[in-house]
């Protein structure tokens, strides 16, 4: 009777450790180096500065009337990657690219943006192209505009 007794203990010390060692997410620890620089997640996942923060920092004005804006920002990486996308009514663009300072570069997606385009289910190198117009002293900016059904959605990138 005695050895059941100090036995029910250790039984349940053993379920709860192995309920604990399942739990537990092991690649958690790496899953950072897993994942792209800017994961369509929250923002507070994805950057370490506000959207007005890096929005300033990076001289982007977007329209009042953009909607499904997600971003990443990552001031305290080298070369403080950043990322928008968001979705605005098609005939709104030449607006937006020119009080940017955008201008066309083909319908090569860029580099920047061409990851958070491809996640989003749009296909590369079709749709019109934009890059800061040299001779700005404005920080390096690339985006991308695609269109589907009357709404583009713009990604812009550094």
């Amino acid at each position: 009777m005695f050895h059941s007794l100090t036995r029910i203990p250790a039984l349940l010390l053993g379920v709860l450790l192995i309920g604990s060692l399942a739990a537990c997410d092991v690649g958690g620890l790496h899953s950072a180096e897993q994942a792209g620089p800017f994961p369509h997640e929250s923002p507070s996942d994805a950057a370490d500065v506000s959207l007005e923060q890096a929005l300033s920092d990076h001289q982007v004005r977007l329209p009042e009337e953009a909607r499904d804006i997600t971003y990443g920002a990552l001031k305290a990486l080298d070369g403080y990657p950043f990322s928008v996308e968001f979705s605005i009514a098609c005939d709104r663009v030449p607006a937006f690219t020119s009080d940017n300072k955008l201008v066309p570069a083909g319908k090569k997606t860029p580099d920047e943006v061409l990851t958070e385009a491809m996640d989003a289910g749009f296909a590369p190198d079709g749709s019109p192209a934009y890059v800061r117009a040299k001779g700005t002293k404005l920080p390096k900016v690339a985006g991308a505009v695609f269109e589907r059904s009357g709404t583009c959605t713009v990604f812009l990138g550094s």
